[in-house]
């Protein structure tokens, strides 16, 4: 049990904690009594799940994401930044606006707002669907450092929800790229048929934190709506995010 990898994975995040600048990785393995390659690997591993970052050469620290495994208050938080833009999205559009972020591959729902129209998709909070498929999921996919990016793909299976759901692998790479691109994702038919969505990508201090989307039937969704809806939301999220990096209250 001693020299099982729980073991060594939880001592180089005791080693981690409260160290905001980091720790060098010979410094880290000395104390938790790992082999170089060893706390290298285990390290790596973290980085790739978002739960650590490098910040220079050989240097390692934590992020926010590992506070989310013991605390909702960064959800709360989210919430709390994101109530009026998205209210005033829900408003000015007429349509289903929806707050989510990432885990395990998912798209969880934080906040769903319905739109009043008869004809819609009726998503609650707490629902999730899969990342790939989804303008939410795309447009955080699109911001995660290089590694978790790889690892979500390489780890994720590609489920195909509908006849016009993306699983190339190469496809939804080159849709990931160009949501960088235009700092829009979109999704049409993938995840319901009958349904588009366009989101944006909201930023917190550490990094991409979560998605804003709107969610419409394909009936209603002409060219030029399309293209205010995508301005929409990439102002809403822009919102949101100068919020969420301002300074925190005491």
């Amino acid at each position: 049990m001693e020299s099982s990898i729980l073991l060594k994975l939880f001592g180089l995040l005791e080693a981690t904690a409260g160290h905001k600048d980091g720790r060098p990785l010979a410094e880290l393995a000395a104390e938790v009594g790992l082999a170089k390659p060893t706390a290298h690997r285990i390290l790596k591993t973290l980085v790739a799940l978002g739960y650590m970052e490098r910040v220079g050469n050989g240097v390692y620290r934590q992020t926010q994401r590992i506070r989310r495994l013991v605390s909702d208050a960064d959800d709360r938080r989210l919430v709390r930044a994101a109530d009026k833009p998205l209210r005033d999205l829900w408003e000015r559009s007429g349509e289903t606006v929806n707050l989510g972020t990432l885990r395990q591959g998912k798209i969880v729902y934080l906040t769903v707002l319905e739109s009043r129209q008869p004809l819609r998709r009726t998503v609650s909070p707490t629902m999730t669907d899969p990342f790939a498929c989804t303008a939410l999921g795309r447009a955080i996919a699109a911001y995660l450092p290089d590694e978790r990016l790889a690892y979500l793909l390489k780890t994720t299976p590609l489920e195909k929800r509908t006849p016009h759901t993306v699983v190339d692998q190469t496809a939804l790479k080159k849709l990931i790229a160009a949501t960088k691109v235009t700092g829009v994702a979109t999704e049409e038919d993938e995840t319901d048929l009958g349904v588009m969505c366009v989101g944006a990508p909201v930023f917190d201090r550490s990094g991409v934190a979560a998605a804003v989307s709107l969610s419409a039937p394909t009936a209603r969704a002409t060219a030029a709506s399309r293209e205010r809806w995508a301005e929409w939301v990439k102002a809403t999220a822009e919102q949101i995010t100068a919020r969420l990096t301002q300074p925190a209250e005491d």
